[in-house]
């Protein structure tokens, strides 16, 4: 693949939106936007779920038309009456929080799809195998990608790292968008991705960073942007900014554990008193070593520890318990952690997929009864302020008002344990706040929650926390012990059993 390395000179504007709006039927997703990304730096854009970012991002990269104000790309003004034309963003790449690759195609060939204006039509395939592998390499040493996997058959880290790897694959590049990059990625990926950023940047192109992860966006954005009810409220440059600072910018607050969540915490104890709703005794199979747990009711069970180290898969135990290893009493609630493959139901509005789980419960005699689902639906749609309201489609809503209706989902229903695999991913800090809230009220009620979460801090929410390394619980933190430093700090500690694992 030939690369054209001219570009605009560093701060210069590569994309301009003035006085930017969207409108959506009665949804007024922007209000007026206006924005400079420039090159050779990145410009992290955080927000509430439903604030218009990725509105915002379609129409910066020529994937949607303006409804009012212009949007300009290296000055020349491109939001004309047609519509954008594809030629005039062609040095503007997206790499989207849901993938936009094709699932039944192979590596190669979603590669293909989105760059063949810039890939030899003879011999293609190797083309794009040998472009394709040689950006995952440099993007994500370590990756476990070959051009001929399909898809479908990729982890979610591994799909996000090809749907990364695919917005940056065209022969000049000149604006790269992020939109939650490392929602799926472990930590050493991120990692690996930013240090690319920083490389791309240093040769002029710009990055616009979506993230709801501040502190990642205060360690490489050049300068923040904040967008509130579809328009830029403030921006500020990155350095001596504070994750406190973009959150006050924002209008939210740090969600922490109150002093009545501690001291419940503390009262718990082991939680050796409580009825055990499900456990694991010396489990062992695809992915765990001897893992043993378990969940009392009206628990907050915690699964932490660096991602892909056994988490899921005991979620999986604990949804299917057909082993003898695996014992669950009473009914199972489950929010995956692939809302697009798993989670939401597309052609139904948002009523329909948080109601599913609950009609049983509702239902007298086998029979529905209308009048009490709308009244749960609209509860619950009030509890969790679910931008869209119950009659909108699924799809319309933003990613993280989808996680809003899935977790509320689980938590309709009358399971007596509810797993959750990630569940606030691409979630807003407030949402976190209010979800937060929300397991700790169904757990004062008595039901159980198993939940695990690639991010360390919101273990604190919890009353008692395995941490997992290579299939094994290699500690169990219970009330004050649960910390982000203490969980790190075991995730990486070396033992004797991981020495003797590596040398087998």
């Amino acid at each position: 693949m030939h690369v054209d390395n001219r570009g605009p000179r560093a701060g210069e504007p590569v994309v301009i939106a003035k006085g930017v709006t969207k409108t959506y039927g009665r949804t007024r997703a922007l209000t007026g936007v206006d924005l400079e990304v420039r090159a050779g730096e990145v410009l992290g854009l955080v927000g509430h779920n439903g604030a218009g970012k990725s509105t915002l991002m379609r129409v910066l990269a020529g994937l949607e038309a303006c409804d009012e104000g212009a949007v300009l790309v290296h000055g020349k003004e491109v939001s004309g009456a047609a519509g954008p034309r594809a030629q005039d963003f062609r040095a503007v790449r997206m790499a989207y929080q849901e993938t936009s690759l094709c699932p039944d195609l192979t590596v190669a060939e979603n590669i293909w799809v989105s760059s063949r204006h810039c890939l030899p039509r003879l011999r293609w395939r190797r083309a794009a195998s040998d472009a394709v592998r040689r950006r995952l390499d440099e993007m994500f040493p370590g990756h476990g990608v070959t051009p001929r996997d399909r898809v479908e058959d990729l982890s979610l880290a591994q799909r996000q790292m090809v749907e990364i790897t695919r917005a940056s694959l065209v022969d000049r590049l000149d604006l790269l968008i992020l939109d939650e990059p490392t929602e799926s990625l472990g930590p050493d990926a991120a990692r690996s991705l930013y240090d690319y950023v920083r490389t791309l940047t240093a040769a002029g192109t710009a990055v616009l960073l979506i993230s709801h992860r501040i502190r990642e966006v205060l360690s490489v954005a050049d300068r923040v942007a904040v967008l509130r009810d579809g328009a830029v409220t403030a921006e500020r440059f990155a350095e001596g900014l504070g994750e406190q600072d973009v959150l006050e910018l924002m209008g939210a607050h740090v969600a922490v554990p109150s002093d009545r969540e501690r001291a419940a915490a503390r009262a718990a104890g082991d939680g050796a008193d409580r009825p055990v709703v499900a456990e694991l005794r010396g489990a062992t199979g695809p992915g765990l070593r001897e893992v043993s747990l378990r969940v009392g009711a009206g628990e907050v069970v915690g699964l932490a520890g660096l991602a892909g180290q056994g988490q899921q898969e005991v979620l999986e135990r604990l949804w299917r318990p057909v082993r003898r290893d695996t014992t669950v009493v009473g009914t199972r609630a489950y929010v995956p952690g692939d809302r697009q493959r798993s989670g939401v139901l597309p052609l139904w509005s948002v009523a329909e997929n948080l109601i599913v789980t609950a009609m049983r419960g509702l239902a007298r005699q086998g029979l529905r009864r209308p009048a009490e689902e709308r009244a749960a639906v609209g509860d619950w749609v009030e509890r969790l302020a679910i931008r869209g309201g119950a009659d909108a489609g699924i799809t319309e809503l933003s990613g993280g008002n989808q996680q809003k209706v899935i977790v509320a989902r689980a938590f309709a229903s009358t399971a007596e344990l509810v797993l959750l695999d990630d569940p606030f991913r691409g979630v807003d800090v407030h949402t976190k706040t209010d979800l937060y809230a929300l397991i700790r009220q169904e757990a004062a009620q008595g039901r159980s929650v198993v939940w695990y979460s690639s991010e360390n801090a919101e273990m604190a929410h919890c009353d008692r926390v395995y941490v997992f390394r290579a299939g094994r619980v290699v500690a169990e933190l219970v009330g004050e012990e649960i910390s982000e430093e203490r969980i790190i700090a075991v995730s990486f500690a070396e033992s004797e059993s991981d020495g003797e694992q590596s040398n087998e």
